[in-house]
């Protein structure tokens, strides 16, 4: 077993997960989406609904994992979960389906990646030494910016063809993935579900218990600071500001590019200063990089703006998964990690599903780039007045750093 080393099967196996579970199965409609406009598929409101939907269903995604575990394997799961996703993609291929079946797809496409983002990168965490854990959760969420990489690279040339093609070149990737992942998933059929239905919340201490609550609230405001550029980036590029849709697409690519690099980034700084303290650094940058089209529309501040959101939008995904392994060890992972998940879902639902009502109707997305940022500073303030926890994880940590 290859677990000594970083980049191993296993991290590179998490990291298919994450990229069709986020990179593609999310991020990828953001690069369709105005071009899914002005071919007349759909209207602008029915464009951000649908966004909005896969927002939705990582809402529905998070209970029904806790019922899926009690029957399921979590390698099952997943393997399931990642014909989901590109089957989605491959389904909405076809311009004259009804409105609904969008809908349908769209959901199951969220759903689909809440399973892999909740089950997949504990699994393949648990199983590396202590030592190189925020190196290897950094490999694997990296596959959320290669994804986003993928799609705003591919998506421009496809869509010369037909926007069928894009949606089948989307899916394609997904079904390619899942195939190379095939058989690591298929080890862990017979495996427990990483402590997705074990452990209590009440074995914690006070301080654990407060920590994780600031990390659960920080984590909700995340959400609320990443979704302007992961909902409306290319749209507002491209319409809002007039630039062709190459134009659109290089900023997406540049935003997958920062996704890509961000992670491992993050969990070198993490190994590094601190996972606290790095996480404080790294929304504080985040919502720089938000607010940046609100100084100005110069395609390099763009650029920034686009390559800084995506090097910490994942980025910090992989730190707080950390950082919540810290606080509450390794029983408690998978079901905390799963909790965080939620209350992320729930406010990229809620907030989503407003933003996508409202922007419309405000003809600019400037304001919601500004609440935005504003967000991710107080989800900063949430993790700086945190505690340090002291679970067996980080204590084990804090001994390999000292002896090192």
């Amino acid at each position: 077993m290859d677990t000594h080393q970083t980049f191993s099967r296993y991290s590179l196996a998490g990291l298919g997960a994450t990229l069709i579970g986020n990179g593609i199965g999310r991020f990828a409609y953001i690069a369709l989406m105005p071009a899914l406009i002005q071919a007349g598929w759909f209207t602008e409101s029915q464009a951000s609904y649908l966004g909005a939907a896969t927002l939705i269903g990582y809402i529905f995604g998070v209970p029904a994992i806790s019922v899926l575990t009690r029957y399921f394997a979590a390698g099952f799961l997943i393997r399931a979960a990642m014909l989901v996703s590109g089957m989605s993609y491959i389904g909405c291929a076809s311009e004259t389906a009804p409105l609904a079946w969008f809908y349908l797809l769209r959901t199951l496409a969220g759903v689909a990646g809440a399973i892999l983002i909740i089950l997949a990168p504990p699994m393949m965490i648990r199983l590396h030494r202590a030592e190189i854990k925020a190196k290897v959760s950094g490999v694997i969420f990296s596959g959320i910016g290669v994804g986003a990489l993928l799609s705003g690279t591919l998506v421009p040339v496809l869509i010369y063809f037909n926007l069928a093609s894009a949606w089948f070149g989307m899916g394609a990737i997904t079904l390619v993935t899942t195939v190379l992942t095939w058989n690591v998933w298929k080890e862990n059929d017979k495996q427990q579900s990483y402590g997705v239905v074990a452990g209590s919340f009440h074995n914690l201490s006070k301080m654990q218990r407060m920590t994780f609550a600031l990390i659960l609230l920080a984590y909700s405001l995340d959400a609320v600071g990443y979704l302007p550029h992961t909902m409306f980036w290319v749209d507002y590029v491209v319409r809002e500001l007039d630039m062709p849709f190459s134009a659109g697409g290089l900023l997406w690519a540049s935003f997958g590019l920062g996704a890509m690099l961000g992670p491992i980034l993050a969990g070198t700084m993490g190994d590094r200063f601190g996972v606290r303290r790095s996480l404080v650094v790294s929304y504080l940058l985040k919502g720089f990089g938000v607010a940046l089209p609100l100084l100005s529309h110069h395609p390099l501040s763009l650029f920034l703006s686009a390559l800084l959101v995506g090097i910490f939008t994942p980025g910090t995904v992989s730190l707080v998964s950390i950082y919540t392994l810290e606080s509450v060890d390794y029983e408690l992972h998978t079901k905390a990690w799963g909790a965080a998940t939620m209350a992320f879902a729930l406010a990229q639902g809620v907030i989503g599903y407003g933003m996508a009502h409202f922007a419309p109707i405000l003809g600019s997305y400037l304001p919601l780039f500004a609440l935005s940022a504003c967000a991710l500073v107080v989800s900063a303030s949430l993790i700086a007045i945190s505690k340090q926890p002291t679970s067996d994880y980080s204590e084990g940590r804090t001994a390999i750093q000292t002896k090192d």
